[in-house]
């Protein structure tokens, strides 16, 4: 999926209209050839200003004014104007973007005058991101190290925080999650006190997209929906869009589908009014997953194809390398998987040399959907591991990501805390003053340890509770907490007047696979088959491990016919997918029982059903699904 767009924070406080009346009476005057304006970087900001409302005017002013006689003799103004041109052309063009950057830098040469320094740095800062982004990474890397060591002075502080905005963002895209997130909220808290705002309004955007990636959807939504509401407030319409497409990823993140493809739509259009392509392809690429999410493969495609065109490969690497592989799962999904291996073929150096963990189990994932659509096992195998593997790095990454940002809170909380304490104690002067410091002090010492202490507890019970609730071997609902599941469904199908159904799932021979192979091979079936049944359901629908072979899985809104297709995708799924042992592949078959709940009135009784249907698909001849009447 991709990121929201790194344009988004250029908020100005004025109209749009006041934006460009001002900006074309700067324009007039700068092409009347009057002096060098009193603030080097007012023509800049009024530029950025403008693409807050409207891109293609930003864009065409910025163009216009480095074009001027005093931005040429006048390097503060030309790098000033370059930078802002570098941030806006950002997603639009990365390769456009690359280049007034080298241009600016260009002109400067390596050791600028005093004061041209501050913008020659921020020219860098921005250098450096568009390196990252378009693939340039050892070099893109070097850069923003040099930048931090070169602007470690108070004085930049600004400076030095974008630049660890710039890192924070790369570091948050390959799957460094805490470290990123102590860069991005570095980098945040300075700009919140030193500025400009349209700085700080890049960097929270970026946070939040950071949380999404954690799995924190809740906190990023917290600081899009405000930065959303000002663009609106303040009549920045193209902003909006941004921020309304950084809403639409969070939501998706969350799996609120519906909503999502509402405000992918939404950006879409906001995107289109200004001609925006590269806007428009990244709102055209999130309809294209939501579509495949909602099982509409053939709406995808078309969506995933306009999203290529208006982002391809030369303009947004990045960006057509991700939409490559979700075009490669939708072709798989409408079974035309040769094109699809193809397209992963194309870009599967690019994706390795990229490194990002998303994009690299994302890339797996649709190899191993190929690889077993092909009957090619093996390889479909080996590919899913890799996929696995990585996913697993991830999961860390992004619990590490979410206990670094609890931790710095509570440290920042704890900091301020003391302050408070130390600068009472300074101003007071009496003995019985300091004594009640101290006895304050004491206090917040020992109310954060009992904090700290009940908040390990907290954890510590939700672990316990999480194991009690959970199958030690498949990782999926126990048997009590699958039939507490049930009887919950139920009574909400019951009050509501919607459908539910359950299967009831049956390895078949699987005395037999444990006896042949032994016990560790029927736990690695049971893993594998658990794996490959739960792959087959929906984020509202839940899987439990009922007993030795057997599963239940519990599909809230799924009528009979619905649940029988989905019985019929789990049989088929186990049946392509055997599990590896040391004399070669196992074949593994389930059998399924299919029951609707219309006119149960408990749980037990629709469970009972699912298993009679279960009892005859295994009298019939089992690797089948049986419908109850």
């Amino acid at each position: 999926m991709p990121l929201l767009p790194r344009r988004a924070g250029r908020i100005a406080g004025r109209p749009w209209w006041v934006v460009a009346c001002l900006a074309l009476v700067g324009g007039i005057a700068m092409a009347a050839g009057s002096g060098a304006p009193s603030d080097p970087g007012a023509d800049a900001r009024r530029g950025r200003d403008l693409a807050a409302a409207d891109l293609r005017r930003g864009v065409a002013l910025l163009r216009a004014l480095r074009e001027q006689p005093e931005a040429r003799r006048q390097l503060v103004v030309r790098l000033a104007l370059d930078e802002a041109l570098c941030r806006v052309l950002t997603d639009q063009d990365a390769a456009e973007a690359l280049g007034v950057a080298e241009a600016g830098l260009a002109a400067a040469g390596a050791h600028p005058d005093a004061a041209s320094r501050e913008p020659w740095l921020r020219l860098r800062a921005c250098r450096a991101g568009m390196l990252l982004e378009s693939g340039q990474l050892a070099v893109g890397q070097a850069e923003l190290e040099q930048l931090l060591e070169a602007t470690r002075s108070p004085a930049d502080a600004s400076i030095h925080a974008l630049v660890l905005l710039e890192r924070g963002v790369y570091r948050s895209r390959i799957g460094q999650l805490e470290v990123a997130q102590t860069d991005l909220m570095r980098a945040c808290e300075t700009l919140r006190s030193t500025g400009p705002d349209r700085d700080l309004t890049l960097c929270l955007g970026h946070l939040a997209n950071h949380y999404r990636r954690v799995g924190d959807g809740e906190e990023a939504l917290k600081l899009l929906l405000p930065l959303r509401d000002a663009a609106r407030g303040r009549g920045e319409t193209y902003d909006d869009g941004i921020y309304t497409f950084g809403i639409a990823q969070v939501l998706h993140s969350l799996r609120r589908l519906a909503e999502a493809n509402v405000a992918y739509r939404e950006s879409s259009a906001s995107f289109a009014l200004f001609d925006d392509r590269a806007g428009v392809g990244f709102s055209e690429h999130g309809l294209a997953v939501t579509l495949l999410q909602l099982g509409q493969p053939a709406q995808a495609l078309q969506h995933i194809e306009r999203s290529l065109a208006l982002t391809p490969q030369a303009t947004a690497p990045r960006q057509f390398e991700i939409g490559s592989i979700t075009r490669a799962e939708v072709l798989v999904a409408l079974g035309r998987v040769e094109p699809a291996l193809a397209a992963l073929d194309s870009i599967g150096e690019a994706v390795r040399r990229r490194k990002e963990l998303s994009m690299m189990q994302a890339w797996w994932q649709v190899r191993s959907q190929a690889m077993r659509a092909l009957g090619r096992w093996q390889e479909a195998y080996q590919a899913l591991a890799e996929a696995n593997e990585v996913d697993k790095t991830l999961q860390e990454q992004r619990l590490s990501g979410q206990s670094a940002r609890l931790r710095m809170q509570f440290n920042r909380a704890r900091d301020a805390e003391e302050l408070s304490i130390l600068r009472k104690l300074n101003e007071q002067g009496h003995r019985l003053r300091q004594a009640q410091a101290v006895a304050l002090a004491m206090f917040v010492i020992v109310l954060s340890i009992v904090v700290v202490v009940a908040w390990r507890a907290l954890q510590r019970s939700r672990g316990l509770r999480r194991l009690a609730s959970t199958d030690e071997l498949t990782g999926l609902l126990n048997r009590r907490s699958l039939f507490e599941f049930a009887g919950q469904a139920l009574h909400q199908a019951q009050a509501s007047g919607t459908p539910l159904a359950v299967l009831m799932i049956d390895v078949d021979h699987f005395k037999r696979i444990n006896d042949t192979h032994g016990h560790a091979v029927g736990d690695q079936v049971l893993r594998n088959v658990a794996n490959t049944l739960g792959a087959s359901l929906r984020g509202q629908d839940r899987l439990g491990r009922v007993g030795g072979e057997e599963f239940v899985a519990v599909l809230p809104g799924s009528s009979l016919a619905d649940a029988a297709q989905v019985a019929e995708r789990m049989r088929s799924a186990v049946q392509a997918m055997p599990t590896p042992v040391a004399s070669g592949a196992l074949p593994v078959t389930v059998s399924l029982g299919v029951a609707g709940a219309e006119g149960l009135a408990s749980a037990e009784a629709l469970v009972a059903l699912g298993d009679a249907a279960l009892y005859r698909a295994k009298q019939d001849g089992r690797n089948r699904v049986a419908v109850s009447d």
